[in-house]
């Protein structure tokens, strides 16, 4: 088993999900052995995870402790930069029984990439996006994304596309080395969502690459401590918290690799 599906699956198994279903099985398997209180208190801190973790107000809480670290620039008021680096995600590609390519919720950052470019802050757009874990596909990703870029604008021959990567700390890597192949050192307006541009910016810049944020997707809008609503758990909620949980655990693996150095954010 390579690296990097270790590290998708170690990611997966600190989930409150797999926590929850974990102590579970335990307390189940302590209860049929007679062991009642023992079971009970594995029983409890199950649910006691799995409720904590899916309450809207620790799912907004978890978000925007990522999103707040970048404000969010329009196209028009971002710096110019020798490029526009698109960090892939947000689609999946046009292969059967899909027609064209499907759009998740982080599809704004291919939005936002054309806006940029409509907006004249570069010459040229950066898809990268590898297979990662989906290698039957046929279209990779990084090719949905160009696609999706023309049809919003942006010159086919404006679009540089790297399709070998499959994280973040690759994306960094293969990018610069496409940019530097072809002579561009300048710096990079680097498009993601906000929960995940603090980990980014510290992979590019411990990369050697001058990165410039521009966010988008922002998600903790704002929640309402009164409203009862925001007490009981919800799916979006636990959503947010794994993606939360997800970023903080890349960086602490990006840290003990040394992929990302102290210096970096």
């Amino acid at each position: 088993m390579n690296g990097f599906l270790l590290t998708k699956i170690a990611t997966q198994l600190v989930y409150p999900l797999s926590i929850s279903i974990a102590l579970s099985v335990v307390g189940l398997g302590l209860l049929a052995r007679g062991h009642s209180r023992g079971a009970g208190v594995l029983l409890g801190v199950s649910l006691a995870i799995l409720w904590v973790a899916s309450t809207p107000v620790v799912g907004f809480a978890l978000r925007d402790s990522l999103e707040a670290r970048y404000a969010p620039v329009s196209p028009e008021q971002a710096q110019s930069a020798s490029a526009i680096v698109l960090l892939g995600d947000g689609v999946a590609p046009g292969t059967p029984p899909r027609n064209w390519a499907d759009l998740y919720e982080s599809a704004d950052r291919i939005v936002h990439a054309s806006r940029l470019f409509r907006a004249g802050k570069a010459p040229l757009v950066v898809a990268t996006a590898g297979s990662g874990w989906r290698s039957a596909a046929v279209q990779k990703p990084a090719d949905a994304m160009a696609d999706l870029l023309v049809e919003w604008g942006v010159p086919r021959d404006a679009i540089l596309i790297e399709r070998e990567s499959r994280t973040t700390y690759e994306n960094a890597v293969y990018t610069r080395k496409l940019l530097e192949a072809r002579g561009i050192d300048g710096p990079v307006l680097l498009v993601t969502s906000a929960a995940h541009m603090w980990r980014s910016m510290a992979v590019f810049e411990s990369a050697g690459m001058h990165a410039i944020p521009a966010a988008t997707d922002y998600d903790a809008d704002g929640i309402d401590l009164g409203d009862p609503r925001a007490w009981i758990p919800d799916t979006a909620a636990l959503h947010d918290t794994n993606g939360a949980i997800k970023e903080y655990m890349g960086m602490l693996v990006y840290r003990l690799r040394g992929q990302i150095h102290d210096g970096a954010r």
